[in-house]
């Protein structure tokens, strides 16, 4: 069989799909399915024998070093974090102003003052 692309034939033709069947079809003979069937069934049973908790061991180095590194990212960001709150708390008291905004009235009494200085610190 010869493919030519250069003609107007489809890829998808007789003869190409006899050769596919010849080299694709189930095997004739019935031993090679009871020998497959043996061979799976096999396998499911020795797999079957095993207990599901007798996988665990094998990984336990693997979950034990996740565990240690997942630990230390947590302690690290923990202690990162602590220290940025340090930072801010520190910025904010020693940026704040050490003297206290008033709002005079034009009258100059005491009373008028306060609430000149209340009524500012509220609209804040």
């Amino acid at each position: 069989m010869k493919i030519v692309h250069d003609d107007d034939r489809d890829f998808r033709d007789d003869e190409l799909h006899a050769a596919m069947r010849v080299e694709y079809r189930a095997p004739a003979d019935g031993t090679y399915w009871a020998f497959l069937e043996r061979r799976i069934m096999a396998r499911i049973s020795s797999e079957a024998a095993r207990e599901w908790w007798s996988y665990f061991p094998a990984w336990s180095r693997v979950g034990l070093a996740a565990a240690a590194l997942a630990l230390a990212v947590a302690g690290v960001t923990a202690w990162q974090t602590r220290k940025a709150q340090d930072r801010v708390a520190w910025t904010e008291l020693l940026d704040t102003p050490t003297e206290m905004p008033m709002i005079e009235s034009a009258g100059g009494e005491r009373a008028s003052r306060r609430e000149a200085t209340l009524r500012y610190l509220i609209t804040r």
